[in-house]
Formats: structure tokens, sequence, C-alpha cells
């Protein structure tokens, strides 16, 4: 709850507050339009006095408040917190307070301008500059607790998530007309029981860094296999112990069956394959810090009050850092499979957008930067590459088809390759025998692809932008049984014809390619994922230029 200093005073202050609005009255001199020569002393209510000063403070805003402006006008002017009781004012404070709770900073929202404003308020124009405060205050806390502090977009190109910000008129007459104001705050938080469950996870962590959190590291070393012996064994069960597995004997130098199967269970709750070997990423993963992991949870609330919205009752999830899609249907996935993402290079961007239709026997259209930076230098050395790669050459421009093997590739570089190159469709094209539209600005799309053995990666960023699927035909079916009574025929029978064709969806999908390091499973048990792009570095340390503050990792 939030504390008042002087509460005695500040009951005296309210009390005064209500009366001022209710009987003090200044005078306010005017001329009347009935002659320059008499002079009318007209004198303004508190209620005036207090509208006018309203509508003066709001009105210098300019297009900052113009929405505020149009509220308070369409209203007429009427006080949601200056309205002489202390509840609405108590029950904002009290909520704004919760801010660090949340991972948000607090310093963002004016409170002691607020509670100045609140004390030293003793005139109509005290109370509207206060109103006028409060409602800012308000807006940008319930703003940024509902969908997020940041414009992702403003931290990395690649950083296009959409966010629904709630209208500011909206957020006005909600609180407005809210009968208990303190619940009303509580509802601004998304609303899904994984953000209630990634608070807790917070708190859970910021406890573990005010103690010692998960024991000693384990030494780094060559991998760690099963029927080993020696300290670093001790160690890896005394640190898998304290992350909640059990080793049955933490004292144990042996790498003896017990701890494969710990360290098996331990890969699979982070996504790693489940060798019961301890290589680099299992080392890191197991050897990463409560402060760390804090700092991860945080960002990840960020990302949770981006996608504050629903996301469609049957709609595809990609998570990058994952390397998983799945399509999801009421919350619940029907497929999920293993995908293929960009290298650091070659980013696979976040976004959503909505999937149309798929291309069975596609043809590949090489990206230009493909073309010259790969094919070139291959060209060069090989004339009949492309033959081999059953790709087609034509002229930029024209479309006129040429001879692969009769050009001098010497004279091209990278800025000035004037050719265009299609792989044309088979088993052995780079999109394999399906891909998956939702055209984007970013020329993304899912897609089947002949590198197979990739899928069996821990990670899994070598594409060049697009997602390559670990199921085609089986995602493929997925998407065509809400409109084919036997979906895996109707498929076959439009791959069986080897042209290219497009399958319309009845019913588009819409496409969430997201970044997400934490989440908790259906099992309740969080998930933790690596930062494959940096990206988790970039969010955090935009949340601590916009004030956040973590002083249990800092202090």
């Amino acid at each position: 709850m939030y504390q008042i200093s002087n509460n005695t005073a500040k009951r005296s202050l309210l009390s005064a507050l209500t009366l001022s609005l209710i009987g003090f009255a200044g005078p306010v001199f005017a001329q009347t339009a009935a002659t320059t020569t008499e002079i009318e002393v007209v004198e303004l209510t508190p209620a005036q006095r207090y509208e006018s000063a309203l509508q003066s403070l709001l009105a210098d805003g300019g297009n900052q408040l113009a929405d505020f402006a149009s509220f308070y006008a369409e209203n007429g002017y009427q006080p949601i917190w200056a309205d002489g009781s202390s509840a609405a004012m108590l029950a904002l404070l009290t909520a704004i307070e919760q801010a660090p709770a949340h991972g948000l900073a607090v310093s963002r929202y004016n409170v002691a301008e607020l509670e100045a404003l609140w004390v030293g308020a003793k005139t109509p124009e005290d109370l509207a500059a206060l109103e006028a405060a409060a409602a800012q205050s308000y807006v940008k806390f319930a703003k940024e607790i509902s969908s997020g502090m940041l414009d992702p977009r403003a931290i990395h190109k690649e950083m296009n998530a959409t966010q629904k910000v709630p209208e500011t008129s909206a957020l006005l007459a909600n609180v407005a007309s809210a009968t208990n104001m303190a619940a009303y705050y509580k509802t601004l938080q998304p609303s899904s029981p994984e953000y209630t469950q990634m608070l807790e996870l917070k708190q859970e962590l910021e406890a573990l860094v005010s103690s010692e959190g998960w024991g000693p590291l384990v030494p780094t070393g060559t991998t760690l296999r099963p029927g080993q012996s020696g300290d670093r064994v001790v160690a890896l069960r005394v640190r898998l112990s304290q992350r909640g597995y059990d080793v049955a004997d933490t004292t144990s130098p042996v790498f003896d069956d017990v701890l494969v199967e710990a360290v098996k269970v331990f890969q699979k709750d982070f996504g790693l394959n489940a060798d019961g070997l301890v290589g680099p990423q299992t080392l890191s993963s197991i050897n990463a810090q409560p402060d760390g992991r804090l700092k991860q949870v945080l960002v990840n609330l960020e990302r949770l009050r981006w996608m504050n919205y629903e996301l469609g009752e049957r709609h595809i999830y990609v998570n990058i850092p994952d390397f998983m899609a799945s399509v999801m249907d009421n919350g619940s996935p029907t497929l999920s499979f293993r995908v293929v993402v960009g290298t650091g290079k070659n980013q696979t961007a976040e976004f959503s957008d909505t999937m149309t239709h798929m291309i069975a026997n596609p043809t590949w259209h090489v990206p230009y930067s493909i073309a010259s930076e790969e094919y070139l230098p291959q060209l060069r050395a090989d004339p009949t590459v492309l033959q081999r790669s059953n790709i087609k050459m034509l002229v930029r421009g024209s479309g006129q088809i040429v001879d692969s093997t009769a050009i001098d590739y010497t004279q091209f570089t990278e800025d000035n390759f004037p050719f265009v190159l299609q792989q044309r469709p088979s088993s052995r094209n780079a999109l394999g025998l399906v891909k998956f539209m939702f055209p984007n600005r970013f020329n993304i799309y899912l897609h089947d692809t002949p590198s197979k053995s990739l899928f069996a990666r821990d990670a899994r960023a070598f594409s060049h932008g697009c997602v390559r699927v670990q199921k085609p035909m089986e995602f493929a079916y997925t998407l065509l049984s809400l409109q084919e009574a036997d979906p895996e025929a109707a498929f076959q029978r439009v791959l069986n014809t080897g042209k290219e064709t497009q399958i319309d969806l009845v019913s588009p999908v819409p496409v969430h390619i997201m970044y997400r390091t934490v989440w908790i499973d259906s099992d309740g048990q969080p998930q933790y994922r690596h930062d494959v792009y940096n990206r988790d570095k970039m969010v955090f340390d935009a949340l601590v230029t916009a004030g956040v503050t973590l002083t249990t990792i800092e202090g």
C-alpha cells in the first residue's frame, strides 16, 4: 500500500479542497459588452475556475495533449482524481508504485510531482494542475504496463513486434467509469496466466540473487562424458542439485547413469539435444547465474507486453531462439516442429503478418545478394555450376534466357551483376517442395528444404533469413485441414503434377515470428534459451536507458 507522510495534514487538506471547490470564489474583472465605460465585477465559481484552468493547461500542451483536451471537453471537465476525495489519488499512486514489480521504471510516471501537487493543492487552479498531471501519469503508466515501455522498432531494424497501444480516450473513459479504481488498475497488465507466472519467476530470481544463487560454477574444460570422474563431475552434481535436478549423491566424483539422466532432463528443459554430454552449450546453460536469468525475465516481460492481444484462434507461432514453430489452435499446439532461422549476418526479423497461401513445387527466385555474393564467385571458378543445380540465368530487365557457360564472369562484380537466377521446381530446389506465404516487406516466408541434416543441430541459425521447416508435408496438411476433407490427398494431387501451383487458404492464418528467450511451458516450468542474435542485451540496455533500475544486481 502507498504510504503517505503526514497523513493527518493531508486528510485535513483534502477536506479543505472539497470545501474550496464548493464555496471558495475570487473576483474576476471583465468588461461588459454594453459599454466601454461601465465595468462589472464577474465572480466565477470555484468549479468554473477549475474548468477554465484545466482547459488552459490542456490547450497549452498542444498536439501532445489533444486527446486529453477532447476527452475532458466531451465530459464537462469533470475531475477523475482531483475530486476532493483521497481514494482516487491514493489508488493511482499505489498502482504506479507497483511498476518495478513488473520491470517498469517508476521514475517515468512523475510520482514526486503528483505528491507535491496533491499536498499543495489549495485553489481550484491547483486542483486543475493536479488533474492534468494525474491524467498524464495514468495514461503513460496504463499504456506501458499493457503494451510495453519501449518501441521495439527503435531498438533494432529486425525487431518489429506489432504493439497494440490502447487509445488515450478509451483509457480515460475506462478509469472515469470504474467503480473500484484499485481493482481497475490491476486489469491493465496482460491478463495471460504466463505473464503472472513470469512475475512470480522474477520474484524467485530476485531472491536467488540476494542469496547464494545456484552454488559454485562448474569449471570449464573438455566435454564431460558418462564414465568420467573428477572434481568437475562433483561440481556438476552440486550445480544441478541446486538447480532442482535429482543427482542422488552430490559428493560422488563419477559421471554415472543417474547423473546422465539428470543432464538429459536439464537439456530437454533448455531446448538442447538430450545426449547426456556436457559440452559448451550445455555447460553455458548450467553455469548461467540468477542475475543473468533475471535480466532475461525482465526483457521477456516487456516482450509479453508487446504481444498483449489475441494472436488468433488458429495462428502460427515461430520462436527464433527456440528454433521451433507451432500451429496453435485455441491456445494449444496442433503441430510443432523444428525450424532453421537466419544466421547472425542474415537475421530473421520479428514481426506478425497473415499467411494467405502456399506454393507447391516452387521456383526459387534467387535474391540478388545471393546471386552476386555467392553464385558469382562459383561461376568464375566453374561456369557449369548453374546447370548442375537446375538453375536458369536470365538477363535482368528483358527476361531473356542466356547460356551461363558462355559468359565471361571476370567483368562483373557484386555491384553490377546483370543477371537473374531462377531454380526450377524439384526435390533439390533450395525451397524444397513447398513454401508457405505471408507477403511482407521483409520478404520472409516458411519453406521446405533439401538440407535436412541441419534440423539435428542444437543451434539452428543457418538460413539467409527465411524459416526452413522440418515437417513441411505435415505443416501443409494441417493448414489444409480446415478446408479439405482429405488434406493429405488434396495436397499430394497438386504436388504430383510437378508444376508450380498456388494453393489458397480459405481462412488466412496469422503468423507471429517472435524472439522469446524465456517463457513458462504448459507444465508451469520456466524455459530459457540462448540469445542467438544478442537482442536480449539490446532490449535490456534500452530498458535501463528508459529508467529501469535493478538494485539487487547493480547495487
